[in-house]
């Protein structure tokens, strides 16, 4: 009887070790599983017929949301046929100029506001001496109904001036003061972004097709830059004012500027106008967390992982 007994003792001690296994794992608490991926917090599609004023303003958040340029730019921001949606795509038209000398352009200014996450548009840029297009955050009321700047963040600057600017030159960085108290430190640059002028020199002109601009906002205070999925620049970035408050959460803006002392360096040609930036989809994801997540921002075929 020795192999039967061996046997039988075998299956004893097989069923102790699941039983205690068993009694082990009821007295430890389940943590939750941690979702990977992305969670959307704010997306436009330019679907409709006209511009969704539920998720837009039209001029700067300064002078009570009036401002409509910004120091000595040319353009004025207005509402005169400034954004016109068709076949799914925002165009802010830039006009040709009043008897002034100015340019009726357009601009969209986000309702609502964010901190931290990824911010993604999709931009076919306008070609014409003088013209400035961006895409950016800038900082809301803060906690107690007060502005002040920086902080900001330049996710996209085409600068066309005729002279120093190329097409194929788009800029990006962070706005600080000149003690540093948003930090800044460089983590990652890449070979062809110029740290100096803050400018990416990509291999094409960058107005003969659809680009894909991202910024990644995460906690850690870090921020990066992506073109087409590209990363061009990582940098250490505080989102707070100069004297090391905490400052109001970010709104985005994309804009059409003409003029003014950078992008009016080599004059402006009347010859591009009207002229349009173009925008499929603005797009805003959060980090997914504990929360059932997807693998990608909506649709984005560059969100970072």
């Amino acid at each position: 009887m020795p192999d039967a007994l061996h046997r039988y003792c075998r299956l004893g001690f097989a069923f102790l070790a699941v039983a205690t296994t068993l009694a082990l794992a009821a007295t430890i608490p389940m943590q939750p599983a941690r979702a990977s991926g992305w969670v959307i917090t704010f997306e436009d599609d330019f679907s409709g017929s006209s511009l969704d004023r539920s998720k837009w303003y039209t001029r700067y958040i300064y002078k009570d949301g009036k401002l409509d340029h910004l120091k000595q730019e040319k353009q004025r921001y207005g509402d005169d046929g400034n954004h016109v949606l068709a076949d799914g795509v925002l165009n802010l038209v830039a006009k040709q100029p009043n008897s002034k000398g100015l340019y009726p352009s357009g601009m969209i200014r986000s309702r609502q506001t964010f901190r931290y996450g990824y911010f993604e548009a999709r931009i076919k840029m306008p070609k014409g001496r003088g013209l400035w297009p961006a895409f950016w955050l800038n900082s809301d009321y803060d906690e107690n109904g007060k502005l002040n700047w920086p902080p900001e963040i330049d996710i996209m600057e085409f600068v066309q001036n005729g002279t120093n600017e190329h097409p194929n030159m788009v800029h990006s960085n962070v706005a600080m003061n000149k003690k540093g108290a948003q930090g800044g430190e460089w983590i990652y640059r890449d070979p062809n972004f110029d740290q100096r002028w803050t400018f990416y020199n990509a291999k094409e002109d960058l107005t003969q097709d659809w680009h894909v601009f991202g910024l990644l906002w995460d906690e850690d205070d870090t921020v990066t830059a992506y073109l087409d999925g590209k990363k061009l620049w990582q940098r250490k970035y505080k989102w707070i004012y100069n004297d090391g408050r905490k400052a109001g959460p970010a709104h985005i803006l994309i804009n059409l500027a003409v003029g003014g002392q950078w992008a009016g360096a080599g004059g402006i040609d009347n010859a591009v106008f009207p002229a349009s930036l173009q925008v499929d989809y603005v797009r805003v994801c959060k980090r997914a967390g504990d929360t059932p997540g997807q693998e990608t921002c909506g649709r984005s075929e560059y969100a970072p992982k």
